[in-house]
């Protein structure tokens, strides 16, 4: 099993998802939390399941991601080396997300 790390942008895009559902409704918000937690630590074990997206840079070649638990809406991108799964961002799939990683 590979350790999983989120990089900064990563925690970013965590911590403003949980503040904008807990407006409405905490209890939901500690749920996607949960979700997207162990979705991540999921990918430890198993980092072959994402997808892999088309982006027209090279330097991103070598991203996937998958959908958290229970909450698809909510996406995981990563990049797996040899020792760790790195989480990238987490975005909801509505946004245009080809320029939020170039």
């Amino acid at each position: 099993m590979k350790a999983v790390t989120f990089n900064p942008l990563a925690i970013t895009d965590l911590d403003e998802i949980i503040s904008t559902i807990s407006q409405d409704n905490p209890d939901a918000a500690a749920n996607v939390r949960s979700a997207i937690f162990e979705t991540a630590q999921g990918l430890g074990a198993h980092p072959g399941l994402g997808i892999r997206p088309r982006f027209s840079s090279t330097r991103l070649t070598g991203i996937r991601f998958i959908p958290a638990s229970d909450y698809p809406n909510y996406l995981v991108f990563y990049r797996e080396d040899t020792e760790e799964v790195e989480i990238l961002r987490i975005l909801h799939g509505a946004r245009n997300l080809p320029p939020l990683f170039e």
